[in-house]
């Protein structure tokens, strides 16, 4: 029997895409970055690197024996196909009418990012210094040292801004070290990155080139495809409600329940949790209690924009109410999130305009001093919800 040809096979073997791939110095993709010919797929914007990172990239681009990796392009000739854009470092949305012909960095996007930092002087790298004595880019946010030269100095897109820098500091205007610093920006200048080039990629593929490329490193993950979903109806879950939600505990010095920095996402996220079964009228679920392991963004992601931002108003007046409740009766600090977030849920569902009666609080104050969240399972967790609404009974 002869063996059965899968007809794409033969369309594989012709084409090759390294063929569509060509060196280009970091001064020109930094410039087309300004003039925002390159983009950014919407589903990368909320993948960011720490300023650590940024470091670690300029010193293996600065003192590494071997090229950084290529950076992917997919090329947006049909815009009928194309992934909504944004801009590189605002991600700002691009009009779709403006999308044909930019060149979408499917991969590569947090290093352009760090060098277009250090190229326009980006005031999130102003602790970026060249330290001349260590040989190498390292933080500082106190006083420049006489050996060092901040890095929007150094690399920047303006050559009279380096030079004045050099002049402004006589240290560094000692002929070697002048000569070596100029030679270290004109590496960086025209030090090359491979770009490998594809056209008119659909979503789907996209998400999969960049996953493949990402296998030990930054993945999409399901939480971020629904922020990015809630950014193309044009709302943005940071800027409109989480960064809001972190100042609230800092403005009431409880920013310390913020453990770590992946929670800025996962606990207000789930906080939304109650909101969402009274906008939606629900009985309550016990999945749906406002604990990160029952985040709910794929279903909030499916609401319109005006439902979207009731949530947030609902829940960040709630968290509000909450912190007020505390103080007004003398209650101790909280020193896990979970007595907050389980507060301004209960605050939810009692309606945050409604007075509550003198019962409910007597209620509300005594499971407050008697839950302990330590060492409970989720299971446990969430009976402790279901025991503090019922306060909306009485």
């Amino acid at each position: 029997m002869a063996i059965k040809i899968n007809k794409k096979l033969e369309m594989f073997s012709t084409f090759d895409p390294t063929k569509e791939s060509k060196p280009v110095s970091l001064g020109n993709l930094c410039k087309e970055i300004e003039e925002r010919k390159l983009t950014l797929p919407i589903f990368q914007t909320y993948i960011r690197w720490k300023v650590e990172k940024s470091i670690d990239l300029l010193n293996f681009q600065l003192s590494g024996k071997a090229a950084v990796s290529p950076i992917s392009i997919n090329i947006i000739e049909n815009q009928d196909l194309a992934v909504p854009q944004v801009s590189f470092i605002e991600r700002e949305r691009i009009d779709n009418e403006d999308i044909s012909g930019k060149h979408s960095v499917n991969d590569g996007q947090q290093r352009l990012s760090c060098n277009f930092k250090a190229y326009t002087d980006h005031e999130e790298f102003k602790c970026i210094v060249l330290d001349i004595t260590t040989g190498k880019f390292m933080m500082n946010t106190g006083a420049l040292r006489k050996s060092q030269i901040p890095v929007g100095k150094l690399y920047n897109k303006d050559p009279k801004v380096f030079t004045q820098f050099l002049k402004d500091h006589k240290d560094l205007q000692v002929f070697e070290v002048q000569d070596l610093l100029t030679k270290i920006r004109n590496k960086f200048m025209g030090y090359y990155y491979t770009v490998n080039y594809a056209r008119d990629l659909s979503e789907e593929e996209q998400r999969e080139w960049f996953e493949v490329l990402n296998l030990a490193g930054t993945k999409v993950t399901d939480v971020e495809v629904n922020l990015t979903e809630m950014l193309i109806k044009g709302v943005d879950f940071y800027k409109e409600y989480s960064d809001k939600f972190v100042e609230k505990l800092r403005e009431s010095s409880l920013e310390q329940l913020i453990v770590f920095k992946a929670t800025e996402v996962s606990i207000p996220l789930a906080a939304l949790n109650p909101a969402y079964e009274v906008l939606k009228n629900k009985e309550h679920k016990s999945n749906f209690s406002p604990m990160p392991s029952d985040v709910k963004a794929n279903l909030i992601s499916k609401l319109d924009k005006e439902d979207i931002r009731k949530l947030f108003n609902m829940t960040l007046d709630a968290l509000e109410r909450a912190v007020e409740f505390i103080e007004e009766n003398k209650l101790k600090l909280p020193d896990r999130i979970d007595y907050l977030t389980y507060l301004l849920g209960a605050f939810v569902f009692l309606g945050n305009d409604s007075q509550i009666s003198e019962k409910q609080k007597e209620q509300i104050i005594e499971w407050y001093n008697n839950v302990e969240f330590s060492k409970k399972d989720n299971g446990e967790r969430r009976r402790y919800f279901e025991e503090l609404i019922r306060v909306r009974y009485i």
